[in-house]
């Protein structure tokens, strides 16, 4: 370094001394010392000795105290700024993952009264003592009077479901014309039933047995419209394993019904016009591959599995079990008393309530309604909109397109993924906890529990959070 350059150096740092060092003055300096020697070399050029040429350089530079101050307080708005919102951060660390309200504690993902875990998200377990335990697709009611394990139940520690293997004979086959019918009903108590597509134009069932016996067979009734098909004599003593197919024609129109007692239910490959209705008591159901007008299933004690379903509409209900839906369009209605509900590639609204176990949901394009009383709600790959309500539970949603409102409530954390580039209203309010939405967001309303503004422009559709506690994170 010359020595007209140190001189140059010296000065300014007389001039910059007062002030807090910071990246912002230190480029400021960098950048008055290029055009001081710049203005020094100039003068010397011209014949004026240096001492004078830098004290010439100097003066008229005038009163950069001015300047100086000004990006000083700037510097000092900023690191105030990042101090606020690492402090904010923090809290918002300390706050919102755990609230207590007496022996309640809500975290994001658990939700416990005193040492007792009540919803524990993570692992989608609902813990109401000796009434319900939900744990995944096992669900345990009265104190196990009523255990739902996947496939398996059992009632009092016995196994309703009567099994059947598959060296079961074919003891009976039976016809039902179609043609003036529109209303089947199909009554096994003791049997496991399949329901399938007929080649023909006739209802065909076809009965396997353990034991062959004509008054085990099926008793058929036919008042006007309306048929009904109900199991045969059932021995007391000597045990029966009944399997039955039911073949059903895609020229009837009208109702079917049918209940399974105590035995499996299957629905595969089936294209019908109907409407069916069907029920197992003690059993899983499964139905795949079909296509219906109106398909409405219920399991009193059994989990519920749905894959490629195409129906106009559908109603699902389980009281103790699993729901799992796999690859389905048409609207419909999910609802579980004690088990999770699972939902995957789905197109259509829905209407999904769980009291108490966890909602899932991967891939969907439509309007959401799902509220769970226990359990926590998860949304992945969401094109469309929807409302939520957890009582106890997390609550998370991601969502690729936004088409329609999204309004959440509920008593825990919510976290909200909204794509890039998507622009929408914001109004998200927390009683006890904090928020955080996008830095991006213009706010008309800007305080720690609760901000409206807009992300974007010309914005259409509103995402709506409001909670009680925990904490919301918009993004």
């Amino acid at each position: 370094m010359d020595d007209m350059t140190m001189e140059i150096r010296t000065r300014l740092d007389e001039r910059f001394r007062q002030y807090q060092p910071s990246r912002a003055l230190t480029e400021l300096k960098e950048e008055l010392v290029g055009d001081l020697t710049e203005a020094v070399t100039e003068k010397i050029n011209q014949g004026m000795d240096a001492p004078y040429a830098v004290d010439e350089a100097m003066q008229q530079l005038g009163d950069i105290d001015s300047l100086l101050k000004e990006v000083a307080d700037e510097d000092a708005a900023k690191a105030d700024a990042a101090k606020d919102e690492a402090d904010q951060s923090q809290r918002n660390r300390d706050t919102h993952s755990h609230v207590q309200i007496g022996k309640l504690h809500i975290t994001d993902d658990q939700v416990t009264w005193g040492d007792h875990v009540v919803v524990d998200g993570d692992g989608d377990k609902v813990d109401l003592g000796k009434l319900v335990q939900v744990d995944g697709d096992h669900v345990s009611v009265g104190n196990g009077f009523i255990d739902v394990n996947g496939d398996d139940v059992k009632i009092n520690g016995e196994r309703p479901q009567r099994a059947y293997v598959g060296s079961l004979k074919l003891v009976n086959t039976q016809s039902f014309a179609v043609n003036d019918l529109d209303e089947v009903a199909i009554n096994y108590p003791d049997a496991a039933v399949k329901l399938g597509q007929a080649s023909a134009s006739e209802i065909v069932v076809n009965e396997y047995m353990s034991r062959d016996s004509e008054r085990f067979y099926l008793q058929s009734r036919q008042y006007g419209s309306r048929l009904e098909l109900n199991q045969g004599d059932r021995p007391r003593l000597w045990p029966l394993h009944v399997r039955t197919e039911i073949f059903i024609p895609s020229t009837l129109k009208g109702r079917v019904r049918v209940h399974a007692g105590n035995g499996s239910l299957e629905v595969s490959d089936l294209r019908s016009n109907a409407d069916l209705d069907i029920h197992a008591t003690n059993g899983a159901i499964r139905a795949f591959n079909n296509q219906l007008m109106n398909f409405t299933i219920r399991a009193t004690n059994g989990s519920v599995r749905v894959d490629q379903l195409n129906a106009l509409k559908y109603q699902l209900m389980s009281t103790n079990g699993s729901v799992t839906l796999t690859n389905v369009e048409g609207g419909g209605q999910v609802e579980s008393t004690n088990g999770a509900i699972r939902v995957t590639d789905h197109k259509g609204d829905v209407n999904l309530n769980s009291r108490n176990g966890a909602i899932k949901i991967d891939g969907l394009q439509g309007v959401i309604a799902a509220s769970s009383r226990n359990g926590a709600i998860r949304v992945q790959g969401l094109s469309g909109g929807g409302r939520f309500h957890s009582g106890n539970g997390r609550v998370n949603v991601g969502l690729t397109d936004l088409t329609s409102d999204v309004t959440i409530t509920g008593n825990a954390s919510v976290a909200v993924t909204v794509g890039p580039g998507t622009a929408y209203n914001l109004d998200v309010r927390n009683d006890d906890g904090t928020v955080q939405v996008p830095r991006l967001a213009q706010l008309t309303l800007d305080d720690r529990h609760h901000k409206i503004g807009t992300i974007g422009e010309d914005a259409t559709q509103t995402v709506k959070i409001d909670t009680v506690h925990g904490s919301i994170h918009l993004d």
